[in-house]
């Protein structure tokens, strides 16, 4: 029996032991190898050729859609960074100068601007601030004439179609100008457009609602290489 366990059992024993070591020191080798994980940095991309900000209102009874853009606005966090997007979106102030709306009608353009515009804020900035991201959903907080008015928007993120790891912010959704907004505004523009308004039945109508769609880049500076 004793010439088993020197012969047999002892040198399995030892084989064990030093294969174990072995093990945790490769363990050890491959986890101090590891590099730690980088820390996520997010910023946006504000500039006019990644940023899309578009609105369509509609008239006559057909529900024709005009629509136009603007080419002016600006945020709280530009040049910042930040760990994740929630984080950059949520809290984030924005202004939007309505004087640079653009429909591609001079004649349209300055009655937008006389006669709703001119009502809608005090100074022609519509401004106001993001709420945190909720799965699909995002609310707005306007500051109308001196009220605070909640939108609840859609919201998504998606990879842009260039092969960089940067994303697109998507708000879209709808604005009621009469029972969310300022109706003095949405009064003024449909008596100033009243006969242009009017579609084949001779019915003038203003929509109240208005269609908002906004695109911005956000830039991925962690990992900015290529995705498939």
């Amino acid at each position: 029996m004793k010439n088993i366990y020197h012969h047999f059992l002892l040198p399995l024993s030892l084989s064990f032991i030093i294969f174990s070591c072995n093990n945790k020191e490769n363990s050890e080798t491959i986890q101090k190898t590891l590099p730690l994980p980088e820390e996520l940095s997010y910023k946006l991309d504000m500039t006019a050729e990644n940023t899309a900000v578009n609105w369509i209102g509609y008239k006559t009874n057909e529900k024709i859609a005009v629509s136009g853009s603007f080419r002016e606005f600006s945020t709280d966090r530009e040049n910042k960074s930040f760990n994740s997007i929630d984080d950059l979106v949520d809290g984030l102030n924005f202004s939007i100068s309505s004087l640079s709306s653009s429909s591609g009608d001079p004649i349209r353009d300055l009655n937008l601007r006389d006669y709703f515009f001119k009502y809608l804020t005090d100074n022609f900035k519509i401004e106001g601030t993001l709420g945190r991201p909720i799965n699909d959903s995002i609310d707005v907080f306007f500051n109308i004439i001196g009220e605070d008015k909640t939108v609840r928007f859609a919201y998504s993120t998606y990879l842009t179609t260039s092969k960089y790891s940067n994303k697109i912010i998507h708000i879209k959704g709808k604005l009621d100008l009469v029972n969310q907004f300022n109706g003095e505004a949405f009064n003024s523009i449909h008596k100033q457009c009243f006969d242009l308004h009017k579609g084949s039945d001779g019915i003038s109508k203003t929509w109240e609602e208005v269609d908002i769609d906004i695109k911005v880049l956000i830039i991925n500076e962690t990992n900015p290489k290529f995705h498939q």
